[in-house]
């Protein structure tokens, strides 16, 4: 008996530094995604076109910044317009690799008032369950989503006890699931049962009994990407980071005035711009003008700024359209204040 009790007991122990040396993996997995700055992004494989990489390279690294805040928004076609000011390098490698200015993105973000987060995504346990059929391992599509946003995950063994305590086809017990994710040592665990027509999540943590999240998974190709951005955007409200406010700019040690005009061009001096990205936003909304070709910073001094705009048809038009743009006051003879206007 006793030897029986013996035996038992080693295979417990056995299991048990099984399931340490996995969740030590995962940390050391970890500590590599974190070593792997969120600024940096490969795609593999490559759009043909290195510009349409480029711009999946933004709306990803934006969307990993922010969890999905900046989609659509000024920030995210000020950084594709002024792409050199921010992307610091594209290294040689496997795909498309890009690195980008980390000081230039989170000034924009915080003058743009968003949410944005640079620490590591936590480790998070997958009890998955396909089609009735318990999974240990991740897929291809699982990989890539969790590369893309850097998302930590570590795989159950599904081991006899496992098997034992945990019907694969009912995996929403949370108090059979936490007693199972607890021997791995594990603080968060996505509970994912999935099926043809897709299927349903929950995000649960070791310091609550409720969910933290949850939703229904889609049956697209695009599923588990769509759920681990989900995942991503709720650590950054968990994991929201500020930065120390940039003093506003001071008046100009000599101000700017408007140049005399040629052809086709209109000068114009616009003060009141406290932050680098009030000088943005009126710049994007200059552009959308009618009868505006184009638009684009000239000088800037203090709080002041001087932009051309290339005006192919009527000058007076455009001057009207001025008097009349949001946030802008006339003060003078091509000369006006910026007053600011609510986020887009």
């Amino acid at each position: 008996m006793s030897v029986v009790i013996m035996r038992l007991k080693l295979f417990n122990d056995g299991k048990l530094m099984l399931k340490n040396l996995l969740l030590t993996t995962t940390l050391l997995f970890s500590a590599l995604v974190s070593a792997q700055s969120v600024l940096e992004v490969n795609l593999n494989p490559a759009p043909y076109s290195r510009d349409e990489a480029r711009a999946q390279a933004v709306s990803l690294v934006l969307d990993r910044l922010t969890g999905g805040r900046a989609q659509d928004s000024w920030v995210q076609d000020e950084v594709q317009r002024e792409l050199s000011r921010y992307l610091q390098s594209e290294p040689s490698g496997s795909g498309y690799n890009a690195v980008f200015n980390g000081d230039e993105l989170l000034a924009l973000l915080q003058g743009a008032e968003l949410p944005f987060s640079l620490a590591p995504r936590p480790g998070v346990l997958v009890w998955f369950s396909k089609s009735g059929r318990a999974r240990s391992e991740a897929s291809r599509a699982w990989r890539q989503a969790a590369a893309a946003y850097q998302q930590p995950l570590l795989w159950p063994l599904w081991d006899l006890e496992e098997h034992m305590t945990l019907d694969p086809r009912a995996l929403f017990k949370p108090q059979l699931l936490r007693e199972a994710s607890r021997r791995y040592g594990a603080d968060y665990w996505l509970v994912v049962e999935q099926d043809k027509e897709g299927g349903r999540w929950q995000l649960f943590g070791s310091s609550q009994d409720q969910a933290l999240l949850q939703g229904q998974l889609d049956s697209g190709t695009d599923a588990v990407t769509a759920l681990m951005a989900r995942l991503n955007r709720y650590w950054v409200g968990q994991q929201e980071q500020r930065l120390a406010p940039r003093p506003d700019n001071a008046a100009p040690e000599q101000a700017l005035f408007a140049e005399t005009d040629s052809p086709g061009v209109l000068t114009i001096v616009v003060s009141g711009l406290r932050q680098f990205s009030d000088s943005v936003r009126v710049e994007q909304q200059l552009r959308r003008l009618d009868g505006v070709e184009q638009a684009y910073v000239t000088e800037s001094a203090g709080y002041q700024a001087r932009y051309r705009l290339l005006v192919p048809g009527s000058r007076a038009v455009v001057l009207q359209a001025l008097t009349e743009m949001t946030g802008l006051a006339v003060t003078g003879e091509r000369e006006f204040s910026w007053s600011g206007m609510t986020s887009e």
